[in-house]
C-alpha cells in the first residue's frame, strides 16, 4: 500500500520560503545565463541584420520565425518531456530511471531533426506558395539553410523498454505540443504581417518585436526550469506541502520579473528599438507596439513558469489545452477583426496576443490554485514506484545469483 503523503494544509514559515527561494535561484540562475548566451547570439544577428537594411531585417524575421516554429519550438517541446519523469525519479532516488530518460530523449530529438532540416532547406518554393514578397522570402531560405547545422546541435543540447518509451513519448508529445502551440501563433502573426501595407516595415518592426520577447523570456523559462525541477523532486520524495510552496513561490517571483519587462517595454522602448534599426518607420512602428507587448508580458511570465508547475507533476497535457483554446480559438479572432476588419494593422495582431495570453494566464492559475497536492504526490509514486519495483526486481535477482554462484564455489 502507499502511504499517506503528508497534509498540506499548514501555511508555510518566512524560513521555509527563503529556503525554497535559495533552491529556485540556484536552479534557475544557470539556466537564465545560458538561455541569456543564446539569446545573445540572435540579437547580434538581428542586429547586424538592421544596419544591412529593413529588407534584410524582415527577410531575417521571416527566416527567424520559420525557423522557431518549426525546429526549435519542437525540440523544447519534446525536451520538456523528460522534465517530469527526471525530476521525479531524482526525488525518488532512482537516478537510473532519469539517465536512460535522458538517452532517450537525445535519440528521439536527433530523429526529428532530419525531417525539420528537410523543410528548412526547401522554405523558399512553401512561403511562394503563401504568395509572401520574393526578395524577404530569398533572403529568409538563406537564412534557414544556414541554421540547419545548429539545429542538430540543439538536439543534442537541449535534453530501453518499450512501456518506458510510451511513456516518454506520451509527456513529450504532449508537452511540446503545448510549447508549439504558443510558438506557432508567432509565426502565424508573422505570415499575417506579410499581408499588410509595407510588409517590409511591418516584419521589420516583427523582427524586433519577437527579439524583445525573446529577452523577456529568459527569466519565465528558467523560473518554469525551477520549479518543474523543484515540483518533480518533492512529489518524488513524497512531499506535497514543499512541491505546493515551490509552485507558490514560483508564482509569486514570475509577478515580480514581469514588471522588469513592463519597464524595459514602456521606459526603455526608444533606446532599445535603435539598437536594431535607424529605420524611422520601423522604429516609429516598433515604439508604438512595444508597450503592448509589454502588458502581454506581464501574463506571459506567471504563464510560463505555471507550465513548468504542471510539467513537474506530470500534466503538460493540460497546459496544451489551455494554450491551444487561448491562442487560437480567443487570440486569433481578436487579431484578425483588429488587423484587416478594424484596419489597426500591426497593432491589431500584438492585441491579439495581448488577449490571448489573458486568457491563458487566468486559465493556467485557476488550474493550479486548484490542484491537489497529495493526490499528485500519490500519482507520482505510481508513475514512478513501477520502474523501482522493476528494478529491484532485477537487483534481487543479480543478488540470487551471486548466492547461487557462491553456494556452487
Amino acid at each position: 500500500m502507499v502511504e499517506a503523503a503528508e497534509p498540506s494544509h499548514k501555511c508555510p514559515t518566512m524560513p521555509e520560503v527563503v529556503e525554497e527561494l535559495h533552491r529556485m535561484t540556484n536552479i534557475g540562475f544557470p539556466i537564465a545565463a545560458m538561455s541569456l548566451v543564446g539569446y545573445l547570439k540572435n540579437m547580434v544577428l538581428v542586429v547586424c541584420m538592421g544596419r544591412l537594411g529593413s529588407l534584410e531585417l524582415a527577410g531575417g524575421a521571416l527566416g527567424i520565425g520559420f525557423t522557431n516554429i518549426t525546429g526549435y519550438s519542437v525540440l523544447s517541446g519534446l525536451a520538456m518531456g523528460m522534465e517530469p519523469l527526471c525530476s521525479q525519479a531524482f526525488g525518488s532516488q532512482n537516478f537510473s530511471i532519469a539517465f536512460h530518460t535522458l538517452q532517450r530523449t537525445i535519440l528521439l530529438l536527433l530523429l526529428t531533426s532530419f525531417p525539420i532540416a528537410l523543410l528548412w532547406a526547401n522554405l523558399e518554393p512553401l512561403m511562394l506558395l503563401l504568395h509572401q514578397n520574393q526578395d524577404i522570402t530569398k533572403i529568409a531560405s538563406l537564412y534557414c539553410q544556414f541554421a540547419i547545422p545548429d539545429l542538430l546541435a540543439n538536439s543534442l543540447l537541449h535534453p530501453i523498454r518499450a512501456d518506458e518509451w510510451r511513456i516518454l513519448i506520451r509527456l513529450a508529445f504532449q508537452s511540446c505540443l503545448g510549447v508549439c502551440l504558443e510558438w506557432w501563433w508567432y509565426e502565424y502573426m508573422t505570415i499575417l504581417t506579410g499581408y499588410l501595407q509595407k510588409p517590409h516595415i511591418a516584419l521589420a518592426a516583427s523582427a524586433i518585436v519577437i527579439q524583445t520577447t525573446s529577452l523577456m523570456y529568459t527569466l519565465p523559462a528558467a523560473l518554469s526550469a525551477s520549479v518543474s525541477t523543484r515540483v518533480g523532486n518533492e512529489l518524488g520524495a513524497g512531499q506535497p506541502k514543499k512541491a505546493h510552496l515551490a509552485a507558490v513561490v514560483a508564482v509569486g517571483m514570475a509577478l515580480v520579473s514581469s514588471l522588469l519587462g513592463l519597464l524595459l517595454t514602456t521606459l526603455g522602448r526608444g533606446v532599445w528599438g535603435r539598437i536594431f534599426t535607424n529605420d524611422s518607420e520601423v522604429l516609429e512602428l516598433t515604439m508604438s507596439v512595444l508597450p503592448i507587448i509589454g502588458l502581454c508580458e506581464i501574463a506571459n511570465c506567471p504563464q510560463t513558469t505555471s507550465c513548468g508547475i504542471l510539467r513537474g507533476s506530470a500534466r503538460p497535457g493540460i497546459g496544451a489545452w489551455i494554450n491551444f483554446y487561448s491562442f487560437y480559438m480567443v487570440g486569433t479572432p481578436v487579431a484578425i477583426v483588429l488587423t484587416f476588419v478594424w484596419r489597426l494593422g500591426f497593432k491589431g495582431l500584438c492585441y491579439g496576443l495581448l488577449a490571448a495570453q489573458i486568457t491563458c494566464v487566468v486559465s493556467i492559475l485557476t488550474v493550479v490554485h486548484k490542484t491537489d497536492w497529495e493526490r499528485e504526490s500519490l500519482k507520482t509514486k505510481e508513475l514512478v514506484g513501477k520502474n523501482n519495483d522493476r528494478m529491484a526486481a532485477f537487483a534481487h535477482a543479480d543478488e540470487t545469483v551471486k548466492c547461487e554462484e557462491g553456494v556452487a564455489n
